[in-house]
Formats: C-alpha cells, sequence, structure tokens
C-alpha cells in the first residue's frame, strides 16, 4: 500500500464527511402532511396557517427538528471474526462506497414564534429560528483511495468534482402573511426573513479537478480548477467576540418563502411551496483558500538527496500547488427546497396524499417521492402515516402526530422508521419534536345590557328613555307572566 500526500490528504477528507454521521440532517416529510396541524406545517408550505385564533412558541421546546442522511451504517464497517468478536471492516466499508455518496446534516431550533388570525380568512406571524446545517459530497475513488492507496487506481482517476462541501448556520427573522381567497378556492402565503450568518465554510461551485495515476510509473497528473474554499467566522469559536458575534454581526442576507394550496373540487386540493429563497453576505472574519488553477504531471522526488522523506515529499508538492490566502467578504445562495402535493379527501376526516420534493444542495437535486395518508380524530388528534423513497435511504416508513390538550399541543414526527430498532443498521435519522400554544379564542359573549334600545329622551337631554318609532314605543322584550297549575284541595 502506497501511502503519500494524496492519500493522506483524501483520508482527511473522507473522515470529515464521513464522522458527520454523529450529527443530524432534515427532510421533514412525515411532519409537512399534517399540513395546517401545527404551526410548524408553514415552514414547509406558507399556506398552511394552523386552525385557531392565537398560536405561540416557546424558546426551544416548540421546535426542534434533528436529522442525518448518510451512506453507510455502523454494520457496515463492522464484521464478527472467528473468536465472535466484532471488529473493524474497514474494507467493506470501503466496499460500500457508491460513485457519488451524500452525507447530509441539518438542525432546526425554533427561537420564537407568534401568529394570529386577524379575520377568517387573513393571518400574520412572526418567527425566529436557528438554522444549522452540513452537507458534502464526495466520490468513491476518494475512499478507496484514502485507504488503499494509489495502487488502487492505477489507470484510472479520481474525480474530484464531486467533491463539495457546505457548512453553515445561520439565525433568521421572518415576517408571515396568510390570505384565503374563497371565491377563488384557494389560500396563498408569503414568509419574508431577515437573516443573520454566524459560521460558514463552502467550497467554491466552480470547483473541478482530477488526479489520474500512470501505469508502471505510479506518476500523478493534477488538474484543477476553481479549488477555493471560503469560511467565515471560523477564528471567533475560540475568541473572546464569540458571544457578540453570535448575537449580532455584519454577515446579513434575505430570503422569501412562498405557498399556495387549492382547492379543485370537493374532494381534489394540490398544494405547492418553494422555500428559502435568498442569500447571505459573509463579510465577518472572512477567510479564502486557493489552489491557482493548474495541470502538472507529479514524478515524485529522489530519495537519495533526502534525509527526512516525508518533509520532503510535502515541501515537493507544496511548491508545484500555488496556494494563496485571501480576506474578501463572499456570497452564498440558500438551499432551496420544495414541495408539490396532490390531496384527496375520502371524508371530512381522511386524506390521502401524493408528494414530490426536492432539497437543492450545491445545484445537485435530492428528491423525496411520499405516499402519505393523514386521519383527523375528533378535535383533539391528528395522525399522518407515510411511505417515501428518500435519497441515498431507498423506501422508508413515516409517521406524525399532533395532540391537542385544551391550548396545549405536543407533536412528534420521523420519516425514517424501518431501522430505528437495529442502531448497528441505521444511516439515517430524523426526529422532530414541539410544544405549541393554542388559542382558539372562543370565550363568552358579551352580557347584552339593551343599551342599543336606549337614547336621549325628548324631555330632559340627561335622561334616556326607550326607543319609539313614530306613534309606538320600541320596549324590551318581556319575561312571559308564570302559569300556575290548578292544585287539588279539600273543602272541610
Amino acid at each position: 500500500m502506497s501511502y503519500n500526500l494524496i492519500s493522506r490528504f483524501l483520508l482527511a477528507l473522507a473522515f470529515c464527511l464521513v464522522s458527520t454521521k454523529m450529527v443530524h440532517a432534515q427532510s421533514g416529510i412525515s411532519l409537512y402532511h399534517l399540513t395546517n396541524s401545527t404551526f410548524q406545517g408553514n415552514n414547509f408550505n406558507p399556506a398552511f396557517f394552523p386552525e385557531g385564533k392565537t398560536f405561540v412558541g416557546l424558546p426551544v421546546i416548540s421546535g426542534i427538528s434533528i436529522d442525518y442522511n448518510g451512506p453507510v451504517s455502523y454494520e457496515d464497517a463492522i464484521t464478527t471474526n472467528e473468536l465472535g468478536e466484532r471488529e473493524w471492516d474497514i474494507d467493506n466499508f470501503v466496499n460500500n462506497a457508491k460513485k457519488r455518496n451524500y452525507v447530509s446534516m441539518e438542525a432546526d431550533i425554533s427561537t420564537l414564534h407568534v401568529a394570529w388570525r386577524k379575520s377568517p380568512t387573513q393571518g400574520y406571524s412572526i418567527f425566529i429560528r436557528e438554522r444549522v446545517g452540513a452537507r458534502g459530497f464526495y466520490g468513491e475513488n476518494v475512499v478507496k483511495t484514502a485507504w488503499r492507496g494509489n495502487t488502487a487506481i492505477v489507470g484510472d482517476e479520481i474525480d474530484l468534482s464531486r467533491t463539495a462541501l457546505d457548512v453553515r448556520y445561520y439565525r433568521e427573522y421572518g415576517f408571515g402573511v396568510w390570505k384565503s381567497i374563497p371565491n377563488r378556492a384557494i389560500n396563498i402565503g408569503v414568509r419574508v426573513k431577515f437573516l443573520n450568518g454566524m459560521i460558514s465554510a463552502v467550497t467554491d461551485n466552480k470547483f473541478d479537478g482530477s488526479v489520474g495515476f500512470e501505469e508502471n510509473t505510479y506518476n500523478a497528473n493534477f488538474d484543477l480548477q476553481g479549488a477555493t474554499v471560503n469560511t467565515s467566522g471560523l477564528n471567533l469559536i475560540d475568541s473572546d467576540d464569540l458571544t457578540s458575534h453570535m448575537i449580532s454581526n455584519g454577515n446579513l442576507g434575505a430570503g422569501i418563502d412562498i405557498g399556495a394550496h387549492w382547492k379543485i373540487n370537493k374532494e381534489l386540493s394540490a398544494a405547492v411551496s418553494v422555500n428559502d429563497l435568498g442569500f447571505i453576505h459573509w463579510k465577518v472574519d472572512p477567510e479564502n483558500y486557493l489552489l491557482a488553477d493548474t495541470t502538472f504531471r507529479f514524478t515524485g522526488i529522489d530519495l537519495a538527496d533526502v534525509s527526512n522523506f516525508e518533509d520532503a515529499y510535502l515541501d515537493t508538492l507544496k511548491n508545484a500547488l500555488q496556494d494563496t490566502t485571501l480576506y474578501r467578504a463572499y456570497t452564498t445562495g440558500l438551499n432551496t427546497t420544495s414541495y408539490a402535493s396532490l390531496m384527496y379527501q375520502l371524508t371530512p376526516n381522511d386524506r390521502f396524499t401524493g408528494t414530490i420534493a426536492a432539497h437543492i444542495v450545491r445545484g445537485n437535486f435530492r428528491m423525496i417521492y411520499s405516499a402519505a395518508y393523514t386521519r383527523k380524530v375528533g378535535r383533539a388528534l391528528n395522525v399522518s402515516a407515510n411511505v417515501s423513497r428518500i435519497p441515498q435511504q431507498g423506501i422508508d416508513l413515516g409517521l406524525a402526530a399532533a395532540v391537542n390538550f385544551g391550548s396545549c399541543q405536543i407533536y412528534m414526527a420521523s420519516d425514517k422508521l424501518l431501522r430505528v430498532w437495529d442502531v448497528t443498521k441505521i444511516d439515517a435519522v430524523d426526529f422532530r419534536f414541539g410544544f405549541n400554544l393554542v388559542f382558539n379564542g372562543k370565550g363568552k359573549s358579551p352580557k347584552d345590557d339593551n343599551s342599543d334600545l336606549m337614547h336621549p329622551s325628548p324631555y330632559s337631554k340627561k335622561e334616556k328613555v326607550e326607543k319609539s318609532d313614530g306613534i309606538y314605543w320600541i320596549i324590551r322584550k318581556q319575561k312571559p307572566r308564570p302559569v300556575y297549575e290548578k292544585s287539588n284541595f279539600k273543602d272541610y
């Protein structure tokens, strides 16, 4: 096995991407199928406005979502030896690598939300949400070369164009408007968001390149274009400025969510939404790591002229690759998501839904296809079950439920339940939980004091009398006189 600088670099890259399996990512298709049963449905489609009058979300506990999607599980990298002991099987792990591997992690935390209906056809909302995401792509040859060295792909090449990284943490402050148009049988919603970026590390979208290895000579041919990594806020993590940076800083942006829900006829309806259209301009603590566009042939070094092989190898390769660090602001687009659904209302309480969802990451479409059944049980419970095809995971089962206890609502949802009972086989996790306050505004009617029947007396301005109509007086409705039944009695 030939371990060289390229192997070390690729191994470090693969380790960073694979080790992110310890954190999480996002899909949310199960919670989406509850539509307007919870305020969180508004995050997927702004046209889904919850039932009720006023809605309040408490910090953190009103919305926590954790999701992870990776190419391999613990079981893929573990085997049982002849003694019955479990041990690492990296060869199996490497063999399970796909042509293009995707690792996604996301976590959303609701800091605050307040929503209210101004009228039966109009509503508003304000919200604050923490958004954390890390996503990476890498090709199968990256993993193979990292573990087996370049001998595994002699005569072939490592396609680096499949390698990308996108890590970001930002906060969104939003204002939403919901409008129902009954005569058109359509609900529409728009949410405008002000964004404040905290931490970012992204590769350039124009990155392309390859490393090929010649047969017999093992010489490496490099071809690199747009090899740039932009970062912001990383140097502040260990500084005294971190607290103030996390409260507010100059990394600013804007975004918008739009959605519509159209009732085609009594049974059939359609919903469509596009979320996270926008950008963030990163100008606080920016650092840009660049490798100049280059094509060269690396033939190695003469071992007779060096005393330290590793240092000499690194220095030789570094001289061939011209690296530069700049400090320029940069702009990133948001990772847009979209949902399109066709719904069939079998009964007032039973609904079937077919959904296609797209998550655009670094210009790559990650598609989800789902079929769901949603049931409303009385006024207190809404449940949904779905079968979905999730990127890199195949077919999986999802469940969601929202339960109301008076003004309190609890919801839970997960998209990935088939392998949850065997932790060693888990290569994807999705879990969502929240506690909301819902007020229906159905208080007691005010007591009728008949004030609408009184008007100033014609005899004295300080007095009020009952209204009259011409020669007739309008008087209050009188209680009927009691009716007494005859009682039986005896004469003595």
